[in-house]
């Protein structure tokens, strides 16, 4: 919550849980409307909630402070084209969030669907983003390079992290997991076996010599999971508090937590049961909201990206980013503009199939927004 992938490559690549697309009808039907109105020491804001979409909006005055914190903004009648792509989205899915941040500002905050306590979504309700969860994971690795605590060019440090391994991966670097060039296995529909956490699972892909594949770029899970498990060892912290105190507390954040937890009461429901997903680990476990990822993404800095580079980021011509798929849940965090615009989407449901999917609505969309057209997003890796 702000105060003011698993990943979608092919399933031949990714090990991705994805599933032929199918249309889901929004499952809120009742037609109780409610509307409120705050006063801030710099917003008037208002809120309407209906039973399947959830739009708010500010409007700047000069008012006295009250003790009610403010409402979320309505989207910006201006992005046309974005609102749009929600609606679409929204349309054909149980759930869905959507937040566009520009100079630092939210211009776009959208929310279908409810929470698991029944209340209406918004865009600060956490949600399964699957392999989103990269972008996390890389981003505290790159926090913690820039602190000191790790050289992203040495070897992984496994003996000390209690992690078996064959011998020949001695010499496997960070930057190797970042960039999916380690030679890690695969392993596709194994990580959704459940059972046991990723700590537990990941000696299963350590017990024999990287692959041919070392060298190259191969999506592994692996590879992120592996991260995590090095942020929890150099930081003596489960992840989720990691993240907290990395990423979200310098920029007024919170409420993102781990599928391993299980889901709490205002998050948007993963019908499936988060207990499959947990031997994703950093690769994929995390439930956040749109509003945290764009805060988190508007805040990458230059030293940052030193660290979080392409191939380990997906890019196209808009910008970069990650996209997220499990089955039921799909999801894309995008920057573009070199920074000055993020857009995140995150759908509980099984259209599109794939978070690209959802990429390939919500960006062109957005960058349509902003008067840029460059056409259908060309994502590399692919």
């Amino acid at each position: 919550m702000v105060a003011s992938a698993c990943g979608d490559q092919s399933a031949a690549s990714s090990g991705s849980d994805t599933t032929a697309a199918t249309t889901t009808t929004a499952t809120s039907t009742t037609s109780t409307t409610a509307g409120t109105t705050t006063t801030s020491p710099s917003t008037t804001t208002s809120s309407t909630t209906t039973s399947s979409t959830t739009t708010t909006s500010t409007t700047t005055t000069s008012t006295t402070s009250t003790t009610e914190a403010p409402v979320e903004p309505l989207p910006d009648p201006g992005m046309r084209f974005a609102n749009l792509a929600f609606d679409e989205l929204a349309r054909v899915n149980p759930a869905v969030t959507m937040t566009v941040v520009r100079d630092g500002q939210r211009v776009l905050s959208r929310a279908s669907g409810s929470t698991i306590d029944g209340a209406a979504a918004t865009s600060d309700s956490p949600m399964v983003v699957a392999s989103v969860s990269k972008l996390l994971t890389a981003l505290m690795i790159a926090r913690l390079a820039e602190s000191g605590a790790l050289d992203v060019n040495a070897p992984m440090p496994w003996a000390d992290m209690g992690i078996p391994t064959h011998p020949d991966w001695a010499g496997v670097t960070v930057r190797e997991l970042l960039d999916h060039t380690s030679g890690m296995p695969v392993a596709r529909s194994s990580w959704f076996d459940g059972g046991i956490d990723c700590g537990a699972f990941l000696p299963t892909l350590l017990d024999r010599p990287p692959t041919e594949t070392r060298g190259r770029w191969t999506y592994s899970n692996g590879n992120y999971c592996a991260l995590g498990l090095l942020i929890g060892h150099l930081t003596s912290l489960p992840l989720d508090q990691a993240a907290q105190s990395i990423l979200f507390d310098p920029i007024g954040a919170g409420g993102a937590h781990l599928t391993t937890d299980g889901q709490l009461p205002t998050d948007v429901g993963y019908r499936l049961g988060v207990e499959r997903l947990a031997r994703l680990g950093g690769a994929g476990t995390f439930i956040v909201s749109t509003d945290d990822i764009t805060a988190m993404l508007a805040d990458v800095t230059a030293a940052d990206l030193d660290v979080l580079r392409f191939p380990g980021l997906l890019v196209d011509q808009y910008g970069w980013g990650h996209t997220g798929s499990v089955d039921s849940a799909v999801a894309c965090a995008w920057v573009l503009e070199g920074g000055r615009t993020v857009v995140a989407a995150t759908v509980a449901g099984r259209t599109p199939s794939t978070g690209g999917g959802v990429c390939d609505r919500v960006v062109p969309a957005v960058a349509a927004d902003l008067g840029i057209d460059l056409g259908r997003p060309d994502r590399s890796p692919p």
